[in-house]
């Protein structure tokens, strides 16, 4: 049985849906047919948002999800830019809890984000408890203060019998000063990972699915701008990606899904500091054809 089915008294034989999906729809002496399932349709719902009729079912799906909206949203370009560039990563938070509601419709809104062949195959670990959050943000420093000591026997074992540092390793080693701070900041009672917010998302998803790494980004770029709306603040935390990819006990403590790696991790609470003017960025390189 087809996954969409086609109401022909609603149809109008527009060519809309056609037009959008042959892989799906076809037509012949003037009649519109579908069939669908899983080998050509990958649950888009695209054919059932374009048909002014609604004589399209998606049987796949949930069809009251498929909301009318009265009018399309129109932003200002130059408030748009503005919002965007107001936009700066977050380390100092409030002591303040974030409301349940406002969590869940950010993990709610990024149901609509885009994805790879529209796979909706990655997932969200939102951490809250601070203990928790304690507990993973010491378990990075530990894995990059073992990383230290590994990094620096390594070149010094190449150095004493004579050999050349390859570049990572020398990339490794320009690091070294940084990682090395973390673990003193840790040392004096500090949370230099997470900066003890109060909320922590982290986006994993299969490896072996259709743009993992997109699919996650643009979810957690998406919290970043409709958290501004709530009054919220962000910041990346790439340093704990790294970790949670590689060190057997953070992979172990955060139990994901077999076959899951993490691709994005963002920090969120509401700010501390009010920045009161834009960053001056460098210019963007580019080469139009």
């Amino acid at each position: 049985m087809s996954w969409v089915s086609i109401d022909k008294e609603k149809c109008d034989s527009c060519g809309l849906c056609v037009g959008r999906c042959v892989r799906c729809f076809s037509v012949k002496e003037g009649e519109i047919s579908v069939e669908a399932n899983e080998t050509n349709c990958n649950l888009c719902g695209h054919c059932v948002a374009l048909c002014p009729t609604m004589a399209i079912t998606q049987h796949k799906m949930n069809m009251d999800g498929f909301v009318e909206y009265p009018e399309t949203v129109q932003f200002d370009t130059s408030q748009f830019i503005q919002f965007v560039r107001e936009r700066r990563s977050h380390r100092n938070f409030k002591k303040k809890e974030i409301p349940l509601n406002d969590l869940e419709t950010l993990v709610d809104l990024c149901r609509y984000v885009p994805t790879g062949s529209n796979v909706q195959t990655f997932e969200i670990l939102f951490v809250r408890d601070p203990e928790r959050i304690k507990k993973l943000s010491d378990m990075n420093v530990d894995f990059f203060k073992e990383m230290i000591d590994d990094v620096e026997q390594r070149a010094a074992k190449l150095v004493a019998n004579g050999k050349k540092i390859p570049e990572d390793l020398e990339y490794a080693l320009e690091t070294v000063v940084s990682r090395r701070n973390l673990v003193i900041a840790r040392d004096a009672g500090m949370d230099p990972i997470f900066h003890k917010a109060p909320a922590v998302m982290i986006f994993h998803s299969p490896k072996l699915t259709s743009t993992p790494k997109d699919n996650c980004v643009i979810a957690a770029q998406t919290v970043v701008l409709a958290a501004r709306t709530m009054g919220l603040e962000t910041c990346y935390i790439g340093l704990f990606e790294a970790a949670a990819n590689s060190y057997q006990p953070l992979i172990e403590e955060l139990a994901l899904p077999s076959g899951h790696s993490v691709y994005s991790v963002l920090i969120l609470g509401y700010p501390r500091l009010k920045y009161l003017r834009a960053v001056d960025r460098k210019p963007m390189k580019v080469r139009w054809e």
